[in-house]
């Protein structure tokens, strides 16, 4: 009989431990629902890990500089459709122009990927430590027809990841979230992503 206050006190404990809380996603874009878009939810901020290893590494990360990126636009512009072919000199030195041009775009690319390799190689490594010292498994769902996925989730701070391309941006999102035993619905926007040209 004296243990059924104990008891009753210890039942909102038993209750948080067994939650059903969830993190309901809704990702549009430009007021259209992002379908098939692989959301992930961490129990660790990625992007402050990828700043603190990209800000320990000596080289930084290689940009690809704003006047190339102009003269890539330019240069499609000038070899689109509706341009007359020919082998003037005027041609030749414009594809000599656009191979050159193509050349260092590769390099600065390659760069990007092999300076991107090292980065997320490091990543991983801490991503797990971390993820073994909190006990907490990272959550995955893909947005359906209307741009809906659900994440089980344990209470505490949580970000929800996720990365959207389009033809000429990408989108990438790293958004904070805390749970303390209700669900909690999170949208996917232009507005809270972080944005930058593809090519870059």
């Amino acid at each position: 009989m004296k243990r059924t206050p104990v008891l009753l006190a210890l039942l909102p404990f038993f209750a948080a431990c067994g939650s059903d809380a969830r993190v309901v996603v809704h990702a549009t874009v430009d007021g259209r629902p992002v379908t098939d878009l692989p959301v992930r939810l961490l129990p660790y901020d990625r992007q402050a890990i990828l700043d603190s290893i990209s800000g320990a590494l000596e080289r930084p990360e290689p940009t690809v500089p704003a006047e190339l990126l102009q003269q890539v636009r330019s240069l499609g512009a000038a070899t689109g459709p509706g341009k007359p072919p020919g082998d003037t000199a005027a041609a030749r030195a414009a594809a000599q122009n656009a191979q050159a041009l193509r050349a260092r775009v590769d390099s600065i690319a390659r760069a990007r990927q092999a300076w991107a390799d090292t980065v997320f190689k490091l990543y991983e490594e801490v991503a797990r430590t971390k993820q073994g010292e909190l006990g907490r498994a990272e959550e995955g769902d893909t947005t359906d027809t209307a741009g809906r996925a659900v994440l089980g989730a344990d209470e505490g701070k949580s970000w929800v990841v996720a990365r959207y391309v389009l033809p000429q941006r990408e989108l990438e999102w790293n958004v904070p979230v805390t749970l303390r035993g209700d669900s909690v619905v999170i949208r996917l926007t232009r507005e809270n992503a972080k944005e930058r040209p593809f090519a870059q």
